[in-house]
C-alpha cells in the first residue's frame, strides 16, 4: 500500500502510538525523519498486517453508465414542457419551451427551431402573453430587457432595442465623384446623336369613332371581336334586327364595343411610339468611358441597356418586370378558377331548375288525375241516378194502367184433369203422325 493512500489514518496512528509506546526527546538535534522512521517500526506496517484502521479501504468512485431503467410500457422520456417560468432571466440561445407542434409561437425576441422548440434570441426577461391583434386564439413568448414591460407592445410604439438605442437617420455625406483621371484624361466622353423622332399622330375621339364606324369589327355573341366587317354589314345588321321586331339596343352595343376598341388601340400604338422613341433617344446618346488600356468605350450593362430595359424580352414589346408577368399569369390562373367556379355554380343552379321543373310537373299530373277521378265519380253517380229515375217512372207508369187492360190469367186446374188433357193431347198427336207416314214393318208397329 502507497503512503499517498494513508494520510490521514496515518498521522492518526502516529500520533497515537507516539503517547503510549515511546516518548520523543527533548533534544532538537534528532530530525523528523529519524522520528518518522522510528514510529513506522513500531507500527509494523506491511502486507502481513492486519491493522484494517491503518489500510483503509477503497470504494467505487464513478457511478456505473448504461441506459434507462424503464417500467414495463414505457418509453424514453421526451422532457417537453416550459424550461423557463415567467420573467425569468435567459441569455441567447437558452430554451424558454419544448413542444410538439405550436401551443406556443415565438414573439418578441424569439426565435423558434425545427423541432418547434422556442429559443432566447436576445438576453432578457420571459413573458407569456397573448396578442389579438396579431392572432384571436394564440399564445406568445417573447423576451423582453426590462422585468417590469408588458407584452405586446403598443402597435404604434418604438421598438425597444438593447442599451436604450434610439433609430437616428444616418447622414450621409455625399461625395464628388471625379471626372478626371490622374493622367488627365477625361473619366467619361457623352456622345450625342441626332436622330429625327416623328411627332406622334394626334387622333381625337371623333376621328376614331368615324374610323370605327368605317372599319368595323363584326362582334360574336360572347362579346369577343372575329373576323372584320364593313359598316355596310353593321348597318346591314341592325336594320334587320329592327325590322324583325327587335330594338336597336343591340347595334348600339355593338357600336359602344368597336370605339371601345379602337380607343384602345390607339393607347397601346401611342405607347409604342413612346417607347421607341425612348430608345431612340437613348441610342443617340452613348457614354464612352476610359479604360485601363487608355481606350473609350461602352460598358457591357450599357450595351445591353440599348436592346431594352431590365426584365424585358428583347424584340417583343412588351412592358413590365419578371413578378409582373408572374402577377398577370397569377390573375389568369384565378381568372380561370373563378369561371370554373362560376361555371359548376350555374350548373347546380340550372340542375336544381330542373328539379324544381320536374316537381312542378309532377304535381300538375296529380292534380289533373284528381281531378279526372273526381270527374268520373260524378259521371257514374249520375249514370246511376239516371238509372234510378228510369226505374221509378216504369213503376209509376205500370201502376197508373187499368186493370181491364191487364191480361186473363187462368185459373189453375187440378192436378187430374191436367194429366187427362196431356194425354188426349199426346194421343191426338201420334195419330196425325202415323198418318201421315207410311206404313212400317210389324215389328215397328208392335213396338209402337
Amino acid at each position: 500500500m502507497h503512503l499517498a493512500q494513508l494520510r490521514q489514518p496515518l498521522t492518526r496512528a502516529a500520533a497515537n502510538s507516539c503517547h503510549s509506546v515511546c516518548r520523543l526527546p527533548t533534544t532538537h538535534s534528532v530530525s523528523a525523519t529519524a522520528i518518522l522512521s522510528e514510529q513506522f517500526a513500531h507500527l509494523r506496517i506491511g502486507p502481513s498486517s492486519s491493522n484494517v484502521a491503518v489500510e483503509g479501504r477503497r470504494y467505487a468512485s464513478v457511478k456505473a453508465q448504461g441506459a434507462y431503467r424503464l417500467k414495463p410500457k414505457r418509453t424514453i422520456p421526451k422532457k417537453l414542457g416550459a424550461k423557463k417560468t415567467g420573467d425569468q432571466y435567459v441569455i441567447p440561445g437558452n430554451i424558454i419551451y419544448k413542444q410538439r407542434g405550436t401551443l406556443w409561437h415565438p414573439g418578441e425576441n424569439t426565435i423558434m427551431g425545427r423541432d418547434h422548440t422556442i429559443h432566447a434570441a436576445v438576453a432578457g426577461y420571459v413573458k407569456y402573453y397573448r396578442d389579438p391583434q396579431l392572432h384571436p386564439d394564440r399564445q406568445y413568448i417573447g423576451v423582453v430587457f426590462n422585468r417590469n414591460d408588458k407584452l405586446p407592445y403598443p402597435k404604434d410604439a418604438p421598438r425597444k432595442r438593447k442599451l436604450g438605442l434610439v433609430a437616428v437617420p444616418r447622414k450621409v455625406e455625399e461625395v464628388e465623384k471625379p471626372t478626371m483621371s490622374a493622367s488627365g484624361l477625361p473619366l467619361f466622353v457623352t456622345r450625342h446623336e441626332t436622330i429625327e423622332i416623328p411627332p406622334p399622330a394626334v387622333t381625337t375621339p371623333v376621328a376614331a369613332g368615324k374610323a370605327v364606324k368605317g372599319q368595323g369589327a363584326r362582334v360574336s355573341a360572347s362579346g369577343a371581336a372575329a373576323v372584320p366587317a364593313s359598316s355596310s354589314t353593321i348597318s346591314a345588321s341592325a336594320s334587320s334586327n329592327s325590322n324583325n321586331g327587335g330594338s336597336s339596343v343591340i347595334a348600339e352595343l355593338i357600336k359602344e364595343k368597336l370605339a371601345a376598341r379602337a380607343e384602345y388601340n390607339a393607347r397601346q400604338s401611342a405607347l409604342r411610339k413612346l417607347q421607341q422613341q425612348k430608345m431612340l433617344a437613348r441610342r443617340g446618346t452613348r457614354v464612352l468611358r476610359l479604360m485601363n488600356n487608355y481606350s473609350y468605350r461602352e460598358t457591357n450593362w450599357e450595351i445591353g441597356r440599348l436592346i431594352g430595359d431590365p426584365g424585358s424580352v428583347p424584340g417583343t414589346e412588351k412592358v413590365g418586370s419578371r413578378k409582373a408577368k408572374f402577377r398577370a399569369r397569377r390573375r389568369r390562373r384565378n381568372t380561370f378558377l373563378l369561371g370554373i367556379k362560376e361555371r359548376k355554380l350555374a350548373k347546380a343552379d340550372r340542375r336544381e331548375e330542373y328539379r324544381g321543373r320536374v316537381r312542378e310537373k309532377r304535381e300538375q299530373r296529380l292534380v289533373q288525375r284528381k281531378e279526372f277521378l273526381a270527374k268520373q265519380r260524378e259521371a257514374k253517380k249520375a249514370r246511376e241516378g239516371g238509372a234510378a229515375a228510369e226505374k221509378s217512372e216504369k213503376k209509376e207508369v205500370k201502376a197508373e194502367k187499368p186493370a181491364a187492360a191487364a191480361p186473363k190469367v187462368e185459373k189453375p186446374k187440378a192436378p187430374e184433369a191436367a194429366k187427362k188433357e196431356s194425354k188426349s193431347k199426346v194421343e191426338e198427336k201420334k195419330a196425325a203422325a202415323a198418318a201421315a207416314e207410311p206404313k212400317k214393318d210389324s215389328k215397328t208397329e208392335k213396338k209402337d
